[in-house]
Formats: C-alpha cells, sequence, structure tokens
C-alpha cells in the first residue's frame, strides 16, 4: 500500500534552482551568440575594406602610369556602403620602382579598416 503523506512532484527550491541554472545557461548562450554576431560585422567590414584597397592597387597598375611621390584620395561605395581610401605613392631603393600604400576608411571614421601595399615598375 502507499503512503499518501509523501511529497509528489518538486519543491519550490528545487523549482529556484532548476530556474537559474536555465537563467545562467541562457545568458551565457545569448552572449555568446551576440559576441559571434560581432565578430561576423567586424569580419565582414575587414573584408570588404581589404578589398577597396586591393581595387585601388589594381587600378593603378592597370593604368600603367608612371607616377612621382605623390598623395591621392577618394571615395568609393562597395556593398552599400561608402569607404573612403588614401594613397602614397613613394619612392624605393630601385629608382625603377615606386611603392603604393593605400589606406581604407569606413565612412567617416579615422580607424584605418584595412591597409595594402604594392609595387609597380617603371617599364
Amino acid at each position: 500500500m502507499m503512503d499518501r503523506n509523501l511529497p509528489k512532484g518538486f519543491t519550490l527550491l528545487e523549482v529556484m534552482f532548476a530556474l537559474i541554472f536555465i537563467a545562467i545557461t541562457m545568458g551565457a548562450v545569448i552572449e555568446s551568440g551576440a559576441n559571434s554576431a560581432l565578430r561576423s560585422s567586424h569580419l565582414k567590414e575587414k573584408t570588404i575594406a581589404s578589398w577597396v584597397a586591393q581595387n585601388r592597387l589594381a587600378l593603378y597598375r592597370a593604368k600603367k602610369t608612371w607616377s612621382n611621390v605623390s598623395n591621392k584620395s577618394g571615395v568609393v561605395d562597395m556593398a552599400g556602403v561608402q569607404w573612403r581610401w588614401k594613397m602614397k605613392i613613394s619612392k624605393t631603393d630601385e629608382p625603377l620602382m615606386r611603392r603604393i600604400d593605400v589606406d581604407v576608411y569606413l565612412g567617416d571614421s579615422d580607424e584605418i579598416s584595412a591597409s595594402e601595399t604594392g609595387f609597380i615598375a617603371k617599364l
């Protein structure tokens, strides 16, 4: 025969501990997801900025224009975002070569999103 005085189900204390455990676990999962989304967004920004810099180098090389030391800058739209770029052309130890440094910035930011360096030879 069963004793009818035994408690059935969980006590209030057990339920509270279970809820606390679930809340802490869900908080960690949400924080992890938010960090992942932030890293993904940052990686996307860096990748597109790198493409902008590489495109500037490729366009300059394609023109096959020899240039003395100079600075150039401009704005370009890529992936629906406006990017500023600055190009510095400088001499190298080899008189028939120039070094090209391109820095890319997101919009009006002063923080460099990507930098690329290339070289061009006088043909």
